[in-house]
C-alpha cells in the first residue's frame, strides 16, 4: 500500500515540480519540498523523519501520544493541527491533518482522503518557484481548503433555497403535504450537520492561521521575500475565512428559521384538521339532538301520530345540519 506522496523539484529553480507516489522501498528524491503522508506506516514515518531531520508524530509510532498543544514551535519547526473537510460526500466530514513546517520541506499527515490536497498538488506543479517555500506551500494548501469550504458552503445555500421554496409552496399541494414536511425536517437536519462540520473546520483553521500570523510577526525584519509573501497570503486567507464564518452563521440562522417555519406549518396543518373535525361535530350535533328527541319512547308524543311526522323529522334534521354549515361558510371557518 502506497501512502507517501511527494512533490520533488528539479535542479533548475524555474523547472516545474513533479508529483510522485513512492513505492514502499523507494527513497525520497532530493529537492522534495512537500511530503504528504496518508495513513503512514512505521517504516514510512522513519524514512520521512530521516529525510527531513525532525520528529514526525504519527499513529504508527509505538509511543504515539496526542501533543499537549494543537499548535507549537520547536527548534525552528512548527507543528500545526487542523480539522479539514473531507470530500466528496453529501455531508462533508472533517478529518484531522497535521502540518509540520520544517526549514526545508512541508510534511502533512492525514488518515482520510481530502480532495483539497489533490487539487492543490496539481496547482503547485504549475506554480512559480517563488511559491515553493514550505511556508508558501502550507499557506497555499490552507487557502485551497478554505476555497473548498466556501464551495461546500455555497452548495448548502443552494439547497436551503430549494428547501425554502419547497416548504413554502407545500400549502398548494394538499396531497403529499405531510411527506413534504417530513422530508424537509430530514433535509434540514442534514444541512445543519454540514454547517456544523464546516464551522468546526473553519474555527480550527482560523486558530492555525492566527498562530502562523503570530509566529511570522515574531520574526521581525528577518523574513525574506518568500516569507513576507506567505505572511500576506496568510492575512488574506484569514480575512476570507472570517467572511466565510459570518456566512456560515447566517446559513445556520436560516436553517433554524426554516425549521421553525416548517414546525409552524405542520402545526397549522394539524390545526386545520382539528378545526375540520370540530366543525363537523358541531354540524351534526343538532340533527343528532333531533333524532334523539324523536327516538325517545314516551307514550305521550303528539308527533308520533302525525302522518307527515317522519318526513318532518328528516327535514328538520337536514335544516339543522345545513344552517350551521352555511353559517360556517359565511364566516369562512371552512
Amino acid at each position: 500500500m502506497i501512502v507517501v506522496h511527494c512533490l520533488s523539484q528539479a535542479p533548475a529553480p524555474s523547472a516545474p515540480l513533479s508529483r510522485k507516489v513512492l513505492a514502499p522501498k523507494e527513497a525520497i528524491p532530493e529537492g522534495t519540498i512537500w511530503i504528504d503522508m496518508i495513513e503512514p506506516t512505521a517504516e514510512e514515518d522513519e524514512k520521512v523523519q530521516l529525510f527531513v531531520g525532525v520528529a514526525i508524530a504519527t499513529r504508527a509510532d509505538p509511543d504515539y501520544a496526542e501533543p499537549p498543544e494543537a499548535h507549537y514551535a520547536e527548534n525552528g519547526v512548527r507543528y500545526l493541527q487542523a480539522s479539514v473537510i473531507s470530500e466528496p460526500k453529501d455531508t462533508p466530514d472533517i478529518t484531522d491533518v497535521t502540518f509540520v513546517i520544517a526549514p526545508t520541506a512541508l510534511v502533512t499527515v492525514r488518515y482520510h482522503a481530502c480532495e483539497s490536497f489533490d487539487i492543490y498538488a496539481q496547482k503547485l506543479c504549475r506554480a512559480q518557484a517563488a511559491a515553493r517555500s514550505p511556508d508558501a506551500i502550507a499557506t497555499g494548501l490552507i487557502n485551497t481548503v478554505i476555497n473548498r469550504s466556501a464551495r461546500a458552503l455555497n452548495q448548502v445555500g443552494v439547497r436551503l433555497d430549494a428547501i425554502a421554496s419547497r416548504v413554502f409552496h407545500a400549502k398548494e399541494k394538499m396531497e403529499g403535504r405531510s411527506q413534504i414536511y417530513s422530508d424537509t425536517l430530514w433535509d434540514l437536519g442534514l444541512e445543519d450537520e454540514k454547517i456544523s462540520n464546516l464551522r468546526e473546520s473553519m474555527v480550527s483553521i482560523e486558530r492555525l492561521l492566527l498562530f502562523l500570523m503570530a509566529d511570522a510577526n515574531g520574526e521581525g525584519g528577518k523574513a525574506d521575500k518568500a516569507q513576507r509573501a506567505a505572511r500576506e497570503a496568510t492575512k488574506t486567507a484569514l480575512r476570507d475565512l472570517q467572511s466565510l464564518e459570518e456566512d456560515a452563521s447566517f446559513k445556520a440562522q436560516k436553517v433554524q428559521f426554516l425549521l421553525d417555519a416548517t414546525l409552524g406549518l405542520i402545526n397549522l396543518a394539524q390545526n386545520d384538521i382539528i378545526k375540520l373535525f370540530s366543525v363537523l361535530a358541531v354540524i351534526f350535533m343538532p340533527p343528532t339532538v333531533i333524532a334523539s328527541i324523536y327516538g325517545m319512547n314516551f307514550k305521550v308524543m303528539p308527533e308520533l301520530e302525525w302522518t307527515w311526522g317522519y318526513p318532518f323529522a328528516l327535514l328538520l334534521m337536514v335544516c339543522a345540519a345545513v344552517l350551521p354549515y352555511v353559517f360556517f361558510r359565511w364566516k369562512k371557518w371552512l
